[in-house]
């Protein structure tokens, strides 16, 4: 076995909808990668009328914009729990600088808080759909563990769920952090993944644990 994925899934969703990643992966690379796909908590969500559901904190409005309200104790407490898991891999002996942190949508927005607070150094980090959250006071809470850890942000075009301006905005912000942000724009595709996204996080996740393909 050869390095780590946590993958997050979003709102409403379980881990096991994103099976097809560690599939596909091992169609396309020698080695084994091992995959966490764990389950958000369940919880009141607002933008649902209250409904609990799987998710890793709570949303007001939808669709997400760059005005979106933050829930930091929600936020913080998701991010002990993906840490946990995190620290859970290393204890078995994958080291943290072979795990790479990714998500969809909410766990996209996930990805990034955990590539930022952290106090792991990580191999890479995926945020497809996501957004960057409480990134006006970044600077006082974000660790600088990862600061040289890359990241790949794919977005939809036709996003009706999580507006496509975040996605600039957030890679702006992290950029002037001194982060290396790949973004990429599917332009016709919606609040979901294509084939040629999946491809893309395939290939960079190969590229950041150094696997060797078939």
């Amino acid at each position: 076995m050869v390095g780590a994925v946590v993958w997050l899934h979003g709102l409403g969703d379980r881990g096991r909808s994103f099976t097809f990643f560690p599939q596909k992966m091992k169609r396309k690379f020698e080695e084994d990668v091992r995959w966490e796909l764990p389950d958000a908590p369940n919880s009141a969500v607002t933008c649902n009328g209250g409904a609990h559901m799987t998710s890793w904190f709570d949303v007001e409005d939808i669709p997400v914009n760059d005005s979106a309200r933050d829930y930091p104790e929600d936020i913080a407490a998701s991010v002990a729990l993906v840490e946990k898991i995190i620290s859970g891999l290393i204890s078995i002996g994958v080291p943290s600088e072979e795990i790479v942190i990714g998500g969809f949508s909410q766990g996209g927005a996930m990805a990034l808080q955990m590539v930022l607070r952290s106090q792991h150094k990580l191999a890479g980090c995926i945020c497809l759909s996501g957004w960057l959250m409480m990134r006006d006071s970044i600077e006082e809470w974000k660790t600088d563990v990862n600061n040289e850890t890359p990241i790949y942000w794919g977005h939809g075009g036709m996003d009706n769920v999580v507006d496509q301006e975040t996605q600039e905005t957030g890679t702006i912000v992290l950029s002037k952090l001194g982060f290396n942000v790949e973004k990429e724009m599917f332009l016709t595709l919606s609040h979901s993944l294509n084939d040629l996204e999946i491809s893309q996080v395939v290939d960079r996740i190969g590229e950041w644990l150094h696997l060797e393909e078939k």
